[in-house]
């Protein structure tokens, strides 16, 4: 029996749909490919020194953000397994800027390490580009560095962080993210 050619449209139709929406890594409009959002900027940048205490962790992307991906960002007193600080997370209006600002301030002449998920998604639903974190100090989070810590929101349902979960690992590569180490003044 032959099928109705409206029908073998509709099926062609939702085939196509579906494979252009599974395969890539960015999302496609109707001018063409979506780049991922990068990170652009990281205060303070990895390797800085002489920290004001009371300044804010600043993070900010080329494009717009989820609001939710700020669990996927944590701060760590002394290394990327150490206690998490405390603190309030905001986003900038245009969601392109993520805001730390510590519940306290740090503590004196004290590391601290600064996690960003390898996992993040930008609004347009694209894997965020952490190739430029180098230019800020960043590092590569390996398994090896992983413990339980933290993230500025969230938790894993039984008092504890888990930062090796989705979200936090980079796809395909096996790392976590990014990491930046600073020292207060």
């Amino acid at each position: 029996m032959k099928r109705p050619l409206r029908t073998t449209i509709f099926a062609i139709a939702a085939a196509a749909a579906a494979a252009a929406c599974s395969s890539s890594s960015n999302t496609t409009t109707p001018t063409g490919p979506v780049a991922a959002a990068q990170v652009v900027g990281v205060s303070p940048a990895g390797g800085a020194t002489g920290v004001d205490p009371s300044a804010p962790v600043v993070i900010t992307f080329s494009h717009a953000m989820p609001m939710a991906d700020d669990m996927y960002v944590s701060l760590h007193q002394d290394s990327l397994t150490g206690p998490l600080v405390q603190g309030t997370a905001s986003w900038s209006s245009d969601e392109t800027t993520l805001t730390f600002q510590p519940a306290a301030p740090l503590k004196s002449k004290t590391t601290y390490v600064l996690h960003l998920g390898g996992g993040m998604k930008d609004v347009n639903g694209n894997t965020v580009d952490l190739t430029r974190c180098g230019q800020f100090g960043g590092q590569t989070a390996t398994g090896g560095m992983m413990g339980n810590g933290g993230g500025m929101m969230g938790g894993n349902g039984n008092g504890g962080w888990n930062e090796m979960g989705q979200g936090w690992q980079t796809p395909g590569s096996g790392t976590y993210g990014m990491v930046f180490s600073f020292t207060t003044a």
